[in-house]
């Protein structure tokens, strides 16, 4: 196979041969790869800054039993350059013949939409593989679609750069605030799930699809609402009560006909005998016939019709923003701190989201909506240089708006500018201005 799409192709062992490089990140890039029995593996090489912490993750991980929820670890070592590498299961393929995709759960949820049944099946697997290094002292730390891969099938979770304590993670699959490893792990399963069900973006939570079952909304939505409740002390305890839930909503006590359990024949014993003995007293009384109660164990949403449905859905998605942004203010006094200090204040508008009122922002009458993730996202640092810049370099900053360049800082992107001397508008950070400034076009246009 054609080696030419590689820049500089890495030497590796002698009982190793190389294909073609399938993946590359932060960490590391990953390359296909064949050993002296004809087993396709992946071999992933270490970037220099990683390597002792990824390289403590694997003594760490190779010693304890494994697990068919977790890919094998096979060899490691060192490349002849000094690089350090491992090899592990290979993902299945899902692209053509040729041309190789690992087969991971954020490809499949590009490529097409995940039936409830398959994603809980899936969950439920790769919580045993998390529940498995909780018993060992030990936590995942980057749960995400990307690190789910399938090996003949079967889901396994994959890379293990922060087994060794780690605090790095993904955007919005990382509590605020995590009780412990296992906290970490079970909050990531279930904005997982969130994605996989809603096909949003973890930025999105907890709103769900524009279009969906209302009866598979009320089997998940409990689910990853607590998974990934803003307080620790409301979340899933342990990856074992994540599992039963999500076995739970798998086989749900409304699925379809087959075999009724005798707690369930007693139940509906129960109901009909109600039924009969409020039906005769009704009839005597002559009087009106009331709504039925609820009975213990019945779905209190059963009943509603879609529009009250609709109505609970926005209660809750209106309430646990409120928490949320309120759990954020109260835990963050030195971020609101540090905002007030560039003169931008952060406060709960009326309806429970974040409101930030910066007068350099030009749009909006200075007013942006923002999130509990905003202040640690990409675009919350690149605005937090861009106001930080205009106070510590002004003179630089004059320089450049004395070149015809007008900028300003934007929440949203990080800043905005336009060039009066072409006309040309554009996004992104402070590096990109300086960048444009400098040399001209070659910025991300809006």
């Amino acid at each position: 196979m054609s080696l030419a799409h590689l820049i500089e192709p890495p030497e590796l062992p002698e009982n190793l041969r190389l294909h073609r490089r399938i993946g590359s990140g932060a960490a590391g890039s990953c390359y296909l790869v064949t050993d002296i029995t004809g087993q396709d593996l992946a071999l992933k090489i270490v970037s220099g800054k990683w390597e002792e912490r990824e390289l403590e993750s694997i003594r760490v991980f190779r010693k304890i039993p494994s697990h068919p929820a977790l890919a094998q670890i096979f060899s490691s070592g060192k490349l002849p350059d000094g690089r350090f590498y491992y090899t592990m299961e290979l993902a299945d393929n899902a692209g053509g013949e040729g041309d190789y995709q690992a087969d991971t759960l954020a490809w499949r949820m590009k490529n097409r939409i995940l039936p409830l049944p398959e994603i809980l099946r899936i969950l439920a697997a790769v919580a045993s593989g998390a529940e498995h290094l909780h018993r060992q002292g030990l936590f995942h730390g980057d749960i995400k679609p990307e690190n789910i891969l399938f090996v003949n099938g079967s889901p396994k979770l994959a890379d293990y750069g922060t087994l060794s304590g780690g605090r790095s993670g993904t955007a919005g699959f990382v509590p605020e605030d995590p009780a412990s490893g296992a906290d970490r792990d079970c909050y990531a399963l279930g904005m997982t799930l969130y994605c996989a069900w809603s096909g949003r973006d973890a930025s999105d939570f907890p709103e769900p699809p524009e279009t969906y079952d209302p009866d598979e909304w009320k089997r998940v939505r409990k689910i990853y609402l607590r998974a990934c409740s803003p307080a620790a002390r409301r979340r899933f305890c342990s990856a074992s009560a994540l599992i039963a839930a999500l076995e739970e909503a798998a086989s749900p006590r409304h699925s379809s006909p087959g075999k009724i359990r005798p707690a369930a024949w007693a139940a509906l014993f129960l109901l009909i005998l109600l039924a009969g003995l409020a039906f005769l007293f009704f009839r005597t009384r002559e009087t009106p016939q009331t709504s039925p109660p609820v009975l213990p164990g019945a779905d209190p949403d059963a009943s509603l019709s879609e529009e009250e449905q609709e109505a609970l859905r926005a209660r809750e998605l209106l309430e646990y923003r409120r928490r949320d942004a309120a759990e954020w203010l109260r835990k963050h006094p030195d971020e609101v701190g540090e905002l007030a200090g560039y003169g931008v204040s952060v406060t709960l508008d009326p309806e429970g989201r974040l409101e930030l009122r910066d007068p350099e922002y030009k749009e909006n009458n200075g007013v942006c909506l923002i999130d509990s993730s905003w202040y640690r996202s990409l675009h919350g640092k690149q605005y937090r240089e861009v106001k930080r810049f205009l106070r510590e370099h002004p003179e630089e900053a004059e320089r450049i708006r004395a070149d015809g360049i007008e900028f300003f800082p934007d929440p949203e992107y990080g800043l905005q500018y336009r060039d009066s001397r072409n006309g040309l508008q554009g996004v992104g950070s402070l590096a990109d201005l300086k960048d444009y400034w400098k040399h001209g076009p070659g910025v991300r246009r809006r």
